[in-house]
């Protein structure tokens, strides 16, 4: 039986006195390579991780709620920590799944997760974990609306390197700041976006961080660079006053960078985003305002593989439409 073996069990949807404030939940398709090679086919090469809950007596993916004030990215490392004792970094996000628990609507997030090393240990909720080829955790699986998750992280490359291009944080108006525009500091607000972007960032992995030389940006990065342990370099190009001398040096490094396919932030400025993502064909990415590529404080996470963009997600500090 192969990864749709289950697709054909599913719950009836949610009636509408149900679809209350919903629960928000985040987890992973955790992934390390097979010790044997793996089989061919989809997902060869690979194991993925099912956790067993005692509770309910099925085997499923690691997830879990999501904090009250938690990134649904964050969110997903700890529950996979907590489930599994396994470290991860995700990768490119899978899919979101909507079903009715009691009389509330759960919304989970998932991502793809590389396995970053740990050990499991059994704990109050779950009491197994099993290391499977994609092809039989799709027959374990106890829901079949998880099987979809495997087939999206199996129908595109698992193991992917985020270039994260990030726009600055909140910061204080040009029109309310005396001294140079460079020197423009980030707004109350706008720190603390900041210090969720740390977090947030981190889920992704250690990461090279490049950045405009403004203090704005400098800023924004900081509380990750902290978190991290890594030095921010400062390039030129990525700034306001440097895009406008060179308009097309910021796009070649980007494009440098995916080719390379290895773990980077890149922080800039609104000015500088289009022809940045225009140099990887992403500048038609959609937003909540046809105007603005990215808000303060939003990122897009340019998934790469072999030199190429194979997907990407937009993620916030904040909540945000979805």
């Amino acid at each position: 039986m192969g990864l749709l073996s289950g697709l054909g069990r599913s719950a009836d949807p949610p009636s509408p006195e149900r679809l209350r404030t919903p629960v928000h939940a985040a987890g992973a398709v955790l992934w390390r390579p097979a010790e044997r090679g793996g089989r061919a086919g989809a997902g060869a090469g690979i194991e993925v991780a099912l956790v067993h809950r005692p509770k309910y007596d099925d085997w499923s993916l690691p997830k879990g709620k999501v904090e009250s004030g938690e990134h649904a990215a964050a969110a997903a490392v700890r529950e996979v920590g907590e489930e599994t004792g396994f470290a991860c970094a995700l990768g490119r996000e899978l899919g979101v799944q909507s079903y009715a628990v009691g009389e509330r609507l759960k919304l989970v997030r998932y991502w793809a997760a590389e396995a970053r090393g740990g050990r499991f240990t059994a704990n109050r909720e779950v009491d197994r974990i099993a290391w499977l080829s994609p092809d039989d955790a799709g027959t374990l699986m106890s829901y079949g609306r998880d099987v979809q998750l495997l087939v999206s992280l199996t129908s595109r490359p698992h193991a992917t390197a985020p270039v994260i291009v990030l726009r600055h944080c909140g910061a204080v108006a040009r029109t309310s700041h005396r001294d140079g525009d460079a020197d423009r500091p980030l707004t109350a607000a706008g720190r603390l976006q900041a210090a969720a972007l740390g977090d947030i960032l981190a889920a992704y992995g250690p990461a090279a961080v490049l950045s405009s030389p403004s203090l704005r940006c400098l800023e924004s990065v900081d509380p990750y660079c902290r978190r991290a342990g890594v030095a921010v370099e400062v390039v030129p190009a990525l700034s306001e006053e440097g895009h406008a001398d060179r308009p097309d040096a910021a796009g070649e490094l980007l494009k440098v960078l995916v080719a390379q396919s290895a773990p980077v932030i890149i922080c800039t400025h609104r000015p500088v985003l289009p022809s940045l993502l225009r140099s990887v064909g992403r500048a038609g990415q959609p937003g909540r305002d046809p105007n603005e590529l990215l808000l303060p404080g939003e990122f897009l996470a340019l998934h790469t593989a072999a030199g190429v963009v194979v997907a990407a997600d937009r993620h916030a500090p904040y909540p945000t439409e979805r």
